[in-house]
């Protein structure tokens, strides 16, 4: 991630992809200097670098050197930019790292956090919030009281502090420079429950290529296991996928006896736990898929066993076209 750190203020700054100053509501870094302009200059990622144009009336310099308006600059560590030419106080560049998806914080001096395809903040057993990416792209926020679709710039709190996402969004070279390049297969990641006769025990084991993780017994491993009934159930009535195992929390909740709220602790305490026990290489797989107001079991191969009996045999790619299926083997 690039930062710039204001020499008056000591203010730091985040780079976005594209990355806006001057005194228009809609910039990204708001400009106070009188002689700056609405739209005074933006610094860009290219794929490779950070570039700054200039758009102003006034003037941006860079390094003390007035720069034109059709260039553009290539960036280096330890370089100052000043927007306008009575910018007294100048923005230092202390970092041209490429864009990064991470938490920005919001009225403290912590560090701003990286965010992997998979977090638990803060790390290890007292994490309060789980962060991760989706197999589309979005970011789930899952919290004991729920989980939504992080937006760029929305704040998420843990440890009595308050962080900003910053989305970091592909720009047109950096696609180009992707394409041609080999494609990452993700070995497929598979459930196996195993489940007693009474129903009172269920045991889960998570399968990812040649490696193994045992989950042991778990309470909110019974709810897991509703929910892949469900999806496993409506595989056999039908073959539309997109609709498989859907149900509403609040009848999911009922179904277990159990109040809403706390199976939202029960979700929240299955991505712990999973993201505990998987390594740091590991990719941990989005267990459950939400909509407004209704949940399923996430896009998984699983299998249940009750007792000595296989009740269940479920790969959700056995039920789509064999180019889809490439597409989703894809990372």
């Amino acid at each position: 991630m690039a930062i710039l750190k204001n020499r008056a203020t000591q203010r730091k700054i985040h780079l976005r992809t594209l990355h806006v100053f001057g005194r228009g509501r809609s910039s990204d870094t708001l400009l106070e200097n009188p002689d700056a302009s609405q739209l005074h200059a933006s610094i860009r990622w290219t794929g490779s670098t950070w570039e700054l144009h200039d758009h102003s009336r006034n003037g941006t310099l860079l390094d003390g050197e007035l720069l034109s308006h059709s260039g553009a600059f290539a960036l280096r560590v330890g370089s100052t930019i000043g927007f306008g030419r009575d910018d007294g106080s100048g923005w230092v560049v202390e970092d041209l790292a490429a864009p990064a998806n991470l938490l920005w914080p919001l009225g403290h001096d912590s560090a701003p956090v990286p965010l992997e395809r998979s977090n638990l903040l803060p790390q290890g057993q007292h994490a309060e919030v789980s962060i991760h990416c989706a197999e589309q792209g979005r970011w789930i926020c899952t919290t004991p009281q729920g989980s939504w679709v992080l937006e760029d710039g929305d704040e998420v709190r843990f440890s009595n502090q308050a962080w900003c996402f910053l989305a970091a969004q592909e720009v047109t070279s950096t696609m180009e420079a992707m394409v041609g390049a080999a494609p990452c297969i993700r070995p497929r990641t598979s459930l196996h429950f195993n489940v007693s006769l009474d129903e009172e025990h269920v045991h889960l084991q998570v399968q990812e290529g040649d490696r193994q993780f045992d989950l042991g017994e778990r309470t909110h491993h019974y709810a897991l296991l509703t929910l892949a009934r469900l999806r496993w159930a409506d595989a056999q009535r039908h073959r539309d996928s997109q609709a498989h195992g859907w149900v509403e929390l609040e009848r999911l909740a009922k179904m277990l006896g159990v109040e809403p709220g706390h199976l939202n602790i029960q979700i929240f305490r299955m991505r712990k736990q999973l993201a505990l026990a998987m390594p740091g290489d590991s990719h941990v797989p989005e267990l459950i898929e939400r909509r407004r107001g209704s949940l399923r079991f996430g896009c998984l191969r699983f299998s249940i066993t009750r007792g000595t009996q296989r009740e269940a045999d479920f790969d959700p790619l056995a039920l789509i076209s064999p180019i889809h299926a490439e597409e989703s083997l894809a990372a």
